[in-house]
């Protein structure tokens, strides 16, 4: 592997130690069971939050740096060497607290539900009690769960194990996002070469991307594992095995629903087996979910997440707007035609597609953007199946995962004017190391080479 590649590796390396280093203090840390406070370093460093913010922006700023960087010298690189890089950015961010989001203690409320008995598609945490409840914000606190039982099944599997110890609770939740990432990583190649897309291009765009390390190892989202099965589905019915890619996206759609869209790509993909892949796709969704022994009422609690406004919602944003502006009851009518268009716009993009796996994530593009409520981390549904089908990756799904890996704060909660600032001058700091250390240029390692 030439210099270059090893400049930026190492240069990504330290982004992730700085956001390891600042979420120990900055991260969306638990209001009890924080065995990490006890720690004496680390309590210095949480005497002084909007250090560590500052320090965490350090770190995302210098891996976005690096990530951008590392496109030009992809040529260079073996599948292995990026799989050698991924290894070394992630490794820091593994077992640090939970950060730019809190979603996984709700898990470990909904999972500590389940093993209650308590219906967690029919109530929220608050009815549960006790610690876990108490570390999901008031947002979600009388809110059901919007995910499949199978993801319920599996956080109730976690809590059973784990028990009432915070800190496991959480890892266990990290492993079963690493658990996803390494499913990306095993089938982005295959996939992309299905398609005449190099596996560099592939890993680079999908599997190194800022986002997923910020909010698929980091945050550890649940959407890693949704992702990683939806992964595996299709590269399976690439492989001629539509009956198992049918069962694994259907599987993935048990987690969380947007997944079931794929399967609309494995019945391009393999247009003699539909008989198979529908009855596979419905052995595989019926039987998960009476062997889960849950009702069906995540179906209707999929609408939750639709209490959020974070300013990334189009059709959202502007029924706020309208509803400032003195127009009646807007919201529902401008989410209804968005998501219409979205939907329009998701087809047209199957249709029009330079093959199946990329119309799936230009379609899935279509209905985030469009849909009544974005986070960061739903753009890598799309991401991956774009990063496999594309060859030609649009600059603004690039710069829209910088700009995104620099939305959210390291504590998962909504920004307070110091923390923006501490935010800000961390970002600045971050791009300003950039500035002073250009990459080197592969031909002029080359002519260093020749000359030495």
């Amino acid at each position: 592997m030439g210099r270059p590649d090893l400049l930026n590796r190492t240069l990504g390396f330290a982004g992730s130690v700085a956001i390891a280093v600042g979420g120990l203090a900055a991260g969306a840390l638990p209001k009890t069971g924080d065995d990490l406070g006890t720690w004496p370093v680390v309590r210095e460093l949480r005497s002084l939050p909007l250090v560590a913010i500052a320090v965490a922006y350090v770190g995302v700023a210098l891996l976005c740096g690096a990530w951008l960087r590392l496109r030009r010298t992809l040529e260079e690189q073996t599948t292995a060497d990026l799989v050698r890089t991924l290894l070394c950015w992630a490794g820091p961010l593994v077992f640090v607290p939970p950060m730019f989001s809190q979603d996984v203690y709700s898990y470990l409320a909904q999972g500590a539900m389940v093993h209650e008995g308590l219906d967690a598609y029919k109530f929220g945490p608050s009815a549960l009690g006790g610690q876990f409840a108490a570390e999901v914000p008031l947002i979600w606190q009388h809110t059901p769960a919007p995910y499949g039982p199978l993801f319920l099944r599996a956080a109730s599997a976690v809590v059973n194990v784990t028990g009432p110890h915070m800190m496991w609770g959480v890892l266990a939740f990290r492993l079963i996002a690493l658990v996803g990432v390494a499913l990306i990583v095993l089938c982005l190649p295959g996939l992309a070469a299905r398609f005449g897309v190099p596996a560099q291009r592939a890993l680079w765009f999908g599997a190194l991307n800022p986002l997923l390390l910020l909010h698929f190892v980091a945050g550890m989202h649940n959407d890693a594992i949704m992702v990683g099965l939806m992964a595996a589905g299709l590269y399976a019915a690439v492989r001629n095995r539509p009956a198992l890619g049918a069962a694994l996206i259907a599987a993935a759609a048990l987690i969380k629903a947007p997944a079931a869209l794929a399967l609309l790509t494995i019945l391009v993909l393999c247009p003699r087996a539909w008989l198979r892949i529908g009855a596979a796709a419905a052995a595989s969704a019926v039987g998960l979910q009476l062997a889960s022994g849950l009702s069906i009422g995540w179906i209707s609690a999929m609408r939750t997440p639709t209490s959020v406004r974070n300013g990334l919602s189009f059709s959202t944003d502007v029924g706020f707007l309208l509803d400032a502006l003195g127009w009646p009851e807007p919201m529902q009518i401008i989410r209804t035609a968005a998501a219409i268009a979205g939907c329009l716009l998701a087809g047209w993009a199957l249709l029009r597609a330079p093959n199946p796996v990329a119309g799936l994530g230009l379609a899935l593009s279509s209905i985030i953007l469009l849909g009544p409520v974005v986070h960061p981390w739903y753009l890598l549904w799309a991401f991956i199946p774009m990063a496999a089908g594309l060859r030609r990756i649009p600059p603004a799904a690039v710069w829209g995962s910088v700009g995104l890996s620099l939305f959210l704060l390291p504590t998962g909660a909504p920004a307070f004017p110091a923390a923006v600032v501490a935010a800000s001058v961390g970002t600045v700091a971050g791009l300003l190391y950039l500035r002073m250390r250009p990459p080197v240029a592969a031909p002029q390692l080359a002519a260093a080479a020749a000359t030495s």
